[in-house]
């Protein structure tokens, strides 16, 4: 009752424009239903043709079955009935027309209850009226056994057909969202295929010398064997041959054998030219019929197959590419291995950062020395320098041996408590003898200066071993990271992945692909084959961004052997856009200052600045070490704080002759969600705008390199960025001994237009002003990309 509804109201429609305008105009929704109207009434008049086992044409039922209750079901109907009274006249013809009438009747009546929503209701209540109609010409014929079996194999045929037929319309009224075909959906449209084929292998041509449904059956063949392979090819040719010869009535299968053996040896040719398909099917083809020789010769398989092959090598590449498409398997299963090693790589580059960490620190670990911390050598020191030319020694140092001796040791406690020693403690009887003491004194003094400052030495270098210990600790929670990042599955998407393998399929590339989600949830697309050339333009990548419905970067570019590699990554929803303005201190030819920008896999930008101690070529060497070690844990994908820790330790080892030390700001920012983090050794402040207001962040930790220990950790304050946000990092040369009012005054004043001409400014020094040290600005804009 909806559909007459529907029908009623679509009429009225249709009148009322017509009254109104004087003419009926179809949109694109009418003419897509009348196609379909027109398709199912052609289905179903040729169906009503195919005619098995000499008399037996139940497949024009099955397309009435499987049709439904609305227009298709009735174009469905009318095709049918002209169908059977065309080609089975009017006495044979009218038990289905009755059939046919019956079967849409139910439907019409069934049609909003839920039983008739079940997938074997109209498959049965088909088989079941075709029964009720064909039981009275039975009678009359007799109850013969073969009669009987032909007659339930009918009705099995019947219920099958609208079973099969109805997939294989659902990639029709029901598409899959990657555009393929299951296995499901492939056979039933083999089967539909295969039943029409045998309507029109009555259609002979050429004085009956060949039959067009052949011809087709033959050309269908080679086209799935030549794209499809083994498999396929075999598949089809073994339901062709099988449907050509229930056409023909014949119990030998000679088709079957014919078109089988044909399509598997065409099959072996998949991916050859068009002609080596052709000749291998062709000659297939003749071997069988020859061997059939004495089952008698037929010369009509062979003129079938070639008139076959004229049309195969004329079809266009095109339409080849689409059924290669159609026909390409699913290919997941190593979709996972191309995950693991996109794990093991980034195993491999924390790997190299800590070679390159080793690399540098190796030289820092040097044989200790001879021990000579012993307080009491101090004496001994100092009197070689004294006491040597003293007409005294000898008795000081070898007559009076012991009381001098006991002189000096009470004197030692007192020297070593206040680090230095002073005339009182010493016994009179020694400091009145002594004709140099003053100097002696102050010899001692110095010896004992140099063994405090020497054991300070010592304690400093036991306490950088300690962190050398404490690096191993660090370095085993990366690689349990990294372990357990390896043994996590990284998620594949197989329906992107073959709708991709299908696109590369219609671009006639022979490459494979692989789709999958790495461990931040980001889609990657990985492609390697022997020529991407065409895949590198910005048109063939808007095409995949369409198809993957997913916004790509550029792709980055790796080889594989003698194959080209091109991997395709999510693109962010934010970028930044950055300006850089440097100046050195007046009288340098370098900057101190170093900075580095780059973007890793997943989406995170960072941005360094480090200001070396002091400034010239030796604070720019720092400052770029600092900068180099930094940019390899992190785009090794270790996490920041870790890699600020190591470097603070390793800048401490390093440094610890030289006493030298950088400071370290980091910028670190996730493109997808706007999340960021401000990390700080000793940086100046930085400078945040949002809006009309300016706040400044801070931190209290020493630059690295100054200190050690366990609690030796940046400053880290997180944040939320959006677009139209600014963030300004600078080195401490510009805000140093001046108030910080007039750079939120500029920030606050910037339009947005240029973030290079701001840092311009900001490293610019005042009227009448020196650059006293290395200045360097990075102002940082979020703002959303554009599409």
């Amino acid at each position: 009752m909806a559909a007459k509804t529907a029908l009623k109201v679509k009429a009225a429609r249709l009148r009322e424009e017509m009254t109104r305008t004087g003419r009926v105009v179809l949109r694109a929704p009418a003419l897509v239903r009348g196609a379909e109207c027109a398709i199912r009434f052609s289905l179903g008049a040729v169906l009503a043709g195919a005619e098995i086992f000499g008399g037996y044409a139940p497949f024009g039922l099955s397309m009435v079955g499987c049709s439904g209750s609305g227009l298709d079901g009735f174009a469905a109907l009318l095709g049918a009935c002209l169908g059977y009274l065309s080609f089975r006249g009017l006495t044979e013809g009218l038990r289905y027309v009755a059939a046919a009438m019956l079967i849409f009747s139910v439907s019409f009546a069934f049609f909003d209850i839920r039983l008739y929503r079940k997938s074997w209701f109209m498959p049965l209540v088909s088989a079941l009226l075709s029964g009720a109609t064909g039981f009275v010409y039975l009678g009359k014929g007799g109850w013969a056994p073969p009669t009987v079996i032909f007659f339930a194999t009918e009705l099995l045929l019947t219920a099958a057909g609208v079973y099969f037929y109805r997939i294989a319309f659902s990639p029709w009224t029901n598409p899959r969202e990657d555009g393929g075909l299951t296995p499901r959906q492939l056979t039933s449209l083999l089967i539909l295929g295969g039943t029409v084929l045998i309507s029109l292998a009555q259609l002979q041509l050429l004085g009956e010398s060949l039959s067009a449904g052949r011809v087709l059956a033959a050309l269908a063949v080679m086209v799935c064997a030549s794209q499809g392979g083994l498999g396929v090819g075999a598949a089809v040719g073994v339901a062709a041959g099988i449907c050509m010869d229930l056409a023909a009535g014949e119990s030998v299968f000679s088709c079957t054998v014919a078109y089988g053996f044909a399509g598997l040896m065409t099959g072996v040719f998949k991916g050859q030219s068009k002609t080596a398909c052709a000749v291998a099917y062709v000659l297939s083809n003749a071997v069988t019929v020859l061997w059939a020789w004495d089952g008698g010769l037929r010369l009509s398989l062979l003129y079938e197959v070639f008139s076959a092959s004229v049309l195969f090598l004329l079809l266009p590449d095109r339409l080849l590419r689409k059924a290669a498409a159609r026909l390409s398997q699913e290919r997941g299963d190593d979709t996972g291995d191309r995950a693991a090693a996109y794990v093991r790589e980034r195993l491999r580059e924390t790997a190299g950062a800590f070679r390159e960490l080793y690399e540098t620190m190796k030289g820092a670990f040097r044989r200790p020395g001879p021990n000579d911390g012993d307080m009491s050598a101090i004496f001994d020191r100092a009197a070689d320098k004294v006491c040597r030319r003293c007409a005294l020694r000898d008795a000081c140092w070898q007559r009076d041996y012991t009381t001098t001796f006991n002189a000096l040791n009470d004197a030692l406690p007192a020297m070593t408590d206040r680090g230095r020693g002073e005339p009182g403690d010493f016994p009179q009887h020694f400091s009145t003898r002594c004709l140099h003491f003053p100097a002696f004194l102050a010899a001692a003094n110095e010896e004992l200066t140099a063994v405090l400052c020497r054991r300070q030495y010592k304690s400093r270098l036991q306490e950088n071993r300690s962190a050398v210990c404490r690096q191993y600790g660090e370095l085993s929670a990366l690689l349990g990271a990294a372990a357990a990042e390896l043994s996590a599955e990284l998620t594949p998407d197989p329906t992107r992945e073959k709708r991709l393998r299908q696109h590369l399929t219609a671009l006639a590339l022979e490459a494979e692909a692989w789709v999958y989600y790495d461990e931040a949830g980001h889609l990657r697309a990985e492609i390697e084959g022997p020529d991407l050339s065409s895949l590198r333009t910005d048109r063939e990548r808007a095409a995949l961004s369409d198809l993957l419905g997913l916004a790509l970067r550029e792709p980055e570019e790796g080889e594989a052997g003698e194959l080209e590699r091109l991997v395709f990554t999510q693109a962010e929803p934010f970028q930044a856009v950055m300006g850089v303005a440097a100046r050195q201190k007046d009288g340098e030819t370098v900057s101190g200052d170093a900075g580095a920008l780059f973007k890793t896999d997943s989406g995170m930008l960072y941005i360094l600045l480090c200001d070396g101690m002091g400034s010239g070529v030796a604070a720019s060497r720092e400052s770029k070490l600092a900068i180099r070690l930094l940019e390899r844990f992190l785009k090794a994908g270790v996490d920041p704080e870790s890699a600020l820790k190591t470097l603070n330790s390793a800048l401490a080892l390093r440094n610890e002759e030289e006493g030298g030390f950088t400071t370290v700001d980091l910028l670190r920012l996730d493109l997808f969600t706007g999340e960021g983090a401000l990390y700080k050794f000793g940086a100046a402040p930085t400078y945040i705008r949002r809006g009309g207001s300016v706040s400044r962040v801070t931190g209290c930790a020493l630059p690295a390199g100054l200190s050690t220990g366990e609690r030796a950790a940046p400053d880290v304050s997180r944040l939320q960025l959006e677009p139209g946000d600014v963030v300004v990092l600078v080195s401490d040369g510009v805000t140093d001994r001046r108030d910080d009012q007039w750079l939120r005054a500029a920030l606050s004043a910037f339009n947005g237009e240029s973030p290079k001409d701001l840092a311009r400014t900001l490293v610019s020094p005042g009227e009448g002003e020196t650059a006293d040290d290395d200045r360097t600005a990075l102002v940082v804009r979020v703002d959303r990309r554009q599409a």
